[in-house]
C-alpha cells in the first residue's frame, strides 16, 4: 500500500475497534513528551486498538516495533521506532536507530508506545501471563525524563488459538494473523493509570522495570491474582456494560468511527 502510515492504522483500526472501553481516556496527555507502557495480551491487535484510543486526544503517537514491519511498509517508519526484541539478534546497529528515533521523537514532544514484554503474554493454565519485561522501557523514561503513563489492556484471542497452544505452539504462531483480523469479535477493556513521574522510578534498571510492570499491572481489574482469566470472563461477550453506568465520568466507550460517548 502507498498509503501514508496513519491512514494505514486508522483504516485498519475502524475494522477492528469495534467494542472498545476507555477508562481515564483524559489521563493520556493531550501533548508533550511521554511514553505509554502497557501489557501485551493478544498481540499486534493491541497496538492497532491504542492508536484507535490515541487518536482521540493526539496524532502523533509512535510504537516501538518489531523493525521487520518496514520491510513489508517502509512508510510506517513515520509512526514505528524499530526494535530487536529478540536479545540474540540485537546489534549495536540495531540498537543506534532504536535510540536515535527515541531522541528525535522525544525532542519533539511525541507520545511513545512501548510493550516492554516484546511478545503477546502466554497462556497458564486458564490464565493469561505476561512475558518477563525488559528494563529498556524504564531506561527511556529516565534517560529522556518522560512521564510514564501505564495503560493495562484486557482481552483475549480466540478459544482456539488457545486450543492450538495447548496443542502445539507452531499451530498457535500460524494462526497469529487470523487473530489480529478477528479482533472485530472481540472487546478490549482499556484503563489508563495516572502519569509517573520518571524522577520517582527506581534507577536500577531491573527495580525500575519492576515498579512500571507492577503499577500497570495493578491497574486490572483481578490485580490480585496472575494474569487474565480465560473462562468466566467478561469479555468473552462481544459487549461490556458498567455495573453503574453513569458512575464514573472518566469511562467512555469508543466507536469505530472515532466518536466518544460517555457512558
Amino acid at each position: 500500500s502507498d498509503k501514508p502510515a496513519l491512514a494505514i492504522m486508522d483504516d485498519i483500526a475502524a475494522k477492528l475497534a469495534r467494542h472498545v472501553t476507555v477508562t481515564g481516556i483524559d489521563r493520556i496527555p493531550a501533548q508533550g513528551a511521554a511514553l505509554l507502557l502497557a501489557n501485551h495480551p493478544t498481540g499486534i491487535a493491541d497496538g492497532i486498538i491504542l492508536h484507535h484510543v490515541l487518536r482521540q486526544r493526539r496524532a502523533d503517537a509512535y510504537f516501538f516495533a518489531n523493525h521487520d514491519i518496514l520491510r513489508v511498509l517502509p512508510q510506517m517508519s513515520e509512526v514505528i521506532a524499530p526494535v530487536e526484541w529478540r536479545v540474540e539478534k540485537r546489534t549495536h546497529t540495531r540498537m543506534r536507530e532504536t535510540m536515535s528515533y527515541a531522541t528525535r521523537a522525544a525532542a519533539a514532544g511525541r507520545l511513545g508506545v512501548i510493550f516492554p514484554s516484546g511478545r503477546l503474554a502466554r497462556r497458564r493454565g486458564l490464565r493469561l501471563v505476561e512475558r518477563p519485561w525488559m528494563a529498556s522501557a524504564a531506561m527511556l523514561a529516565r534517560k529522556f525524563d518522560l512521564p510514564v503513563i501505564p495503560v493495562h489492556i484486557e482481552a483475549r484471542n480466540s478459544t482456539l488459538f488457545y486450543l492450538f497452544d495447548l496443542i502445539h505452539p507452531t499451530l498457535r504462531d500460524i494462526s497469529l494473523f487470523h487473530e489480529t483480523l478477528n479482533k472485530d469479535r472481540f472487546s478490549f477493556g482499556i484503563t489508563v493509570g495516572e502519569a509517573i513521574p520518571a524522577r520517582t522510578i527506581p534507577p536500577r534498571a531491573g527495580d525500575g522495570i519492576a515498579f512500571l510492570h507492577d503499577a500497570t499491572l495493578a491497574l486490572g481489574r483481578e490485580h490480585g491474582r496472575p494474569g487474565q482469566p480465560l473462562v468466566k470472563h467478561p469479555l468473552f461477550s462481544r459487549h461490556r456494560t458498567p455495573s453503574n453506568p453513569g458512575s464514573d465520568a472518566d469511562d467512555w466507550r469508543v466507536d469505530p468511527r472515532r466518536r466518544v460517548a460517555s457512558l
